[in-house]
């Protein structure tokens, strides 16, 4: 059988796999200028290597979020480490999940679902509804990539016209959506990976994944193309003050006729989380001299940092998750 990805089944989850996000960034303007990241992960804890977690259930959720206020500079940031998905989540015909945090002080319902064209997307910091412009990007030409030792199951909604509500600012930007899933977990790797928007409705994801080097291509007449890539580090590594992680925040892209330059709009985007500790944040673009948008993500090698500890600081968590479930 093909190994493809097959649309809108694969918008639900794979129950089979290791390792599953829906994740979402993006560019909003209203009163202020924002842009945004959130991305809820499914995790199979035996394949992933998280069986010291004594949690009565195979698959754990967890959820990240980032709002940066591009026009003050302010950085929120949310890590849910579990998250409980509701019980009618993934019975609809459309995509329906609806999720919330047993950690929160106080309740706030998370949602990413589909009515027909229409995707919402709702955190604690947002409501959004967007709409695609363009048809999906397969990355790899079919959405299921092979990276050496892993493979991968892969595919974009890279433009998506969306409104909504930052609070009650109203707002609206392009947004992309990412789907991805895989046998074998992500736990100790590391990878560098662009989501770029142009202007003129080009839309460029690529990555490096431990050397192993891929683009795609979504041109506005809605062709699709793979394309080699080269990465070239510019300036200074930028080390953080909390892990002392030490990223490239600018880069040179090359892809076909394609010359991209890229630099961080703010530097403190380090996400930090158990074994993850990565760089995500809004990117300034420049392509052939053109200005663009995109974010990027940059997972560097490195200890792990606060997984066991975070979980011995959330006294009473594996209580109330056990009953949430049987309740």
């Amino acid at each position: 059988m093909e190994k493809r990805v097959i649309l809108p089944a694969d918008e639900f989850p794979h129950y089979d796999q290791a390792i599953e996000w829906w994740y979402f960034n993006g560019f909003l303007e209203g009163k202020s200028k924002y842009a945004f990241m959130t991305c809820l992960f499914k995790a199979n804890k035996d394949k992933v290597n998280l069986k010291f977690l004594k949690i009565p259930v195979k698959n754990i959720y967890f959820s990240h979020s980032l709002l940066f206020n591009l026009t003050t500079g302010k950085i929120e940031k949310e890590v849910l480490p579990f998250v409980i998905v509701s019980e009618d989540s993934f019975k609809r015909e459309d995509l329906f999940i609806n999720y919330f945090s047993p950690i929160r002080k106080n309740f706030y319902n998370y949602e990413i679902s589909r009515n027909k064209e229409l995707l919402r997307i709702k955190t604690s910091y947002f409501d959004l509804q967007a709409k695609s412009r363009k048809v999906p990007l397969l990355e790899g030409g079919k959405g299921f990539i092979e990276l050496g030792p892993k493979s991968t199951y892969y595919f974009s909604y890279p433009n998506l016209q969306a409104e909504g509500y930052i609070g009650k600012e109203f707002v609206k930007g392009k947004i992309w959506h990412d789907k991805q899933w895989s046998e074998q977990g992500f736990m100790k790797d590391s990878w560098l990976w662009f989501s770029i928007q142009l202007p003129n409705n080009t839309e460029i994801v690529c990555f490096d994944y431990k050397g192993k080097k891929m683009a795609s291509i979504l041109y506005p007449n809605n062709k699709q193309k793979e394309a080699p890539v080269t990465f070239k580090p510019l300036g200074k590594k930028w080390v953080s003050k909390k892990t002392k992680l030490k990223y490239h925040l600018e880069w040179e892209i090359k892809i076909d006729d394609f010359i991209i330059k890229t630099k961080p709009i703010l530097k403190e985007c380090e996400m930090n989380f158990g074994f993850l500790n990565y760089w995500e944040g809004p990117i300034e673009v420049n392509v052939n001299g053109v200005k663009a948008q995109g974010f990027m993500e940059y997972l560097a090698e490195g200890k792990p940092s606060r997984l066991l500890n975070l979980i011995d600081k959330e006294k009473g968590l594996l209580e109330k998750i056990k009953y949430y479930r049987t309740n």
